[in-house]
């Protein structure tokens, strides 16, 4: 309530004054930095309004926006002090309209491109963010099409199309990308984890393969930690004081392989006698939801594969293809590397030929003689780096290119 108060009070104090703009920074425009002759007695007082309501600004910021970031809030207050506003320079303007030709031609893709260098140069732009907004709702990227939609309504609370602007806001919340939390160690040979948060997604593909059937709907109801990248050499070394890798010189940092099911079990049983903690393998709904991090690429992190996946098309000549160290590709927006390539991921639950009577709630689904891998590795084609795409083995077999990442429960 009082920053409430403070920040409409703030609001009338702002169109008071001037803010001196900043003179490395390129703009196309330029605010008095003076009051008129006629009103000189009264700039001590307008001084002192300036400096009220730009603490005001800094103190209740976040009863305007959110989330917003720092640097975001100065312009913004720049913006709503600004008398005249600011006008696009020519080369902003240009990518406006080539923004708006883009949509109208059906390539978003291109105009969220164009928005952005057009935000580049002139970040105070209220109209561009809104579009730019709208455009990454459309394409369901939820999260970013949130962020822009919160600094358009810091720039422009009153403005024409705050309603349409708060009202997209409520939609895009039940389906925003869920945020990663924090990392963590357990112990300094332990895996590096990554706590997610609970959330929904729809898991397999319709248009995929016959085990990829039917689409479901899956929700995860409690939060869970996740190797930030595939087991190690080092850290299995650290645990079992060996190391089964087919590809042993390729180091410590590259993924731990030639490792079963139950290799994988017997290390996690270890673990936990050591920390102290539930490790465990993830489910396979868990290992989908965190690869596809609320997003609907092909692949996990990106619809281009070579950004985030070792495969036999980039990890080595002809008959020569190898693991590589991990986290050495593009992470994907849990900040998860290697969910897709450099090795196979034994998941917790048995095989089963399609989704039809699978849990809805993300838990391991179990009966069955084989196990899942997930995620493709170096050695084979790279639609097998899909999100969607599954495996299947006996529980005792190891091979060159089959690893794990590790899960944990959190308190």
């Amino acid at each position: 309530m009082f920053c409430a108060q403070l920040t409409t009070l703030g609001r009338e104090w702002a169109r008071l004054f001037r803010l001196r703009p900043n003179p490395d920074q390129k703009t196309s425009y330029n605010p008095p930095l003076n009051p008129p002759a006629k009103q000189k007695k009264e700039s001590i007082l307008v001084n002192i309004r300036a400096c009220m309501a730009a603490a005001l600004f800094l103190i209740c910021a976040p009863a305007l926006a959110d989330t917003a970031d720092d640097q975001f809030q100065e312009v913004a207050a720049k913006y709503l002090a600004a008398n005249p506003k600011p006008v696009l320079s020519e080369e902003a303007y240009k990518y406006k309209v080539q923004a708006e030709f883009m949509v109208q031609e059906k390539q978003p893709a291109k105009a969220i491109g164009l928005y952005d260098k057009a935000l580049n140069l002139a970040p105070w732009w209220p109209e561009g963010h809104y579009q730019l907004a709208l455009l990454l709702g459309e394409t369901k990227k939820y999260r970013d099409a949130t962020k822009e939609m919160k600094r358009y309504l810091q720039l422009a609370p009153n403005g024409p199309d705050a309603r349409a602007a708060q009202d997209k806001l409520y939609q895009w919340e039940v389906v925003a990308e869920p945020v990663a939390g924090k990392t963590f160690k357990d112990c300094p040979d332990c895996p590096e984890m990554v706590e997610l948060p609970p959330g929904n997604f729809d898991m397999g593909s319709n248009s995929g393969e016959s085990n990829e059937k039917p689409q479901h709907h899956v929700t995860i109801a409690k939060a869970f930690a996740i190797g930030k990248t595939e087991v190690t050499q080092a850290q299995w070394q650290a645990v079992m004081g060996s190391n089964p890798s087919n590809f042993a010189t390729c180091g410590d940092t590259c993924p731990v392989e030639q490792v079963s099911w139950d290799d994988a079990q017997t290390y996690i049983q270890k673990l936990n006698l050591k920390t102290g903690k539930q490790y465990r393998l993830p489910t396979e709904a868990e290992w989908e939801y965190a690869c596809r991090a609320g997003n609907q690429q092909d692949y996990c992190g990106d619809d281009n594969v070579d950004k985030v996946s070792w495969n036999n098309r980039n990890s080595g000549s002809y008959f020569f293809n190898t693991p590589h160290p991990v986290g050495t590709k593009q992470a994907n927006a849990f900040g998860l590397y290697d969910m897709s390539g450099n090795v196979w991921e034994w998941v917790q639950d048995n095989y089963h030929d399609d989704y039809n009577g699978a849990p809805a709630d993300g838990s391991a689904w179990e009966n069955g003689s084989k196990r899942v891998l997930r995620g493709g590795s170096w050695g084979y084609d790279a639609e097998f780096g899909r999100a969607t795409a599954r495996f299947k083995f006996s529980p005792g077999y190891r091979y060159f290119s089959y690893g794990f990442r590790l899960a944990r429960v959190l308190p």
